[in-house]
């Protein structure tokens, strides 16, 4: 790729980033954004194909990149032996997660809020089956498995659980507002988790 032409390529997705977050994926206009760059609409189907391949080529990135620390996170806990080896790696991982998602923020604001017709509208519910998968897991491991949370608890809980990250995302709390956010309910997490083993475990008896 010319020197030249990269320039073009990235004030593309540069100037396409603020018209999706202004505007939304269904609302964005492929005219405004290649007037706003300089360049013909049809450079960007030349470079892009069309606005879904223009929206993923500034989001791939990142919604990959967090997938992949998210799995790691995930893989790792699973070859705990505790419940509370498996909780701490899950904090490292959430602390993992939420850095990275601030690294990334106007892109994840994008993938949360503004992603609705593209194939990134049902990123946060792929989010929450995989955290749903590891954690019927994690209640077979760690309690009976005749008497494990119901589906459905673990279904909510884990969506809650993403519902954090994406509240932190939507009302536009800095980084230090969305650590200390994330330290209480780590605190609160922690303490119900070990309160449901302990009482299922019980009631097992």
């Amino acid at each position: 790729m010319s020197r030249e032409t990269k320039g073009v390529t990235e004030t593309l997705l540069e100037t396409a980033k603020k018209e999706f977050l202004k505007c939304g994926f269904r609302g964005a206009s492929l005219r405004r954004i290649s007037a706003d760059s300089g360049v013909s609409t049809n450079s960007v189907y030349t470079r892009f194909g069309d606005k879904a391949g223009l929206f993923s080529a500034i989001v791939k990135p990142a919604a990959d990149g967090l997938m992949d620390i998210y799995l790691e996170s995930i893989r790792t806990a699973e070859s705990k032996e505790s419940i509370s080896l498996a909780m701490e790696e899950g904090n490292e991982g959430t602390d993992r997660v939420l850095k990275y998602v601030y690294q990334n923020l106007d892109e994840f604001r994008l993938i949360f809020c503004q992603a609705q017709g593209t194939e990134y509208e049902n990123y946060f519910d792929r989010l929450t089956e995989i955290e749903e998968s590891y954690y019927k897991k994690f209640a077979g491991q760690f309690t009976g498995k005749q008497n494990q949370p119901a589906d459905f608890f673990i279904h909510v809980y884990c969506r809650m659980g993403w519902q954090y990250i994406y509240e932190l995302v939507t009302h536009e709390k800095t980084y230090e507002e969305a650590k200390h956010f994330m330290q209480n309910v780590r605190v609160f997490h922690n303490a119900g988790w070990n309160a449901v083993v302990e009482f299922l475990n019980r009631t097992a008896e």
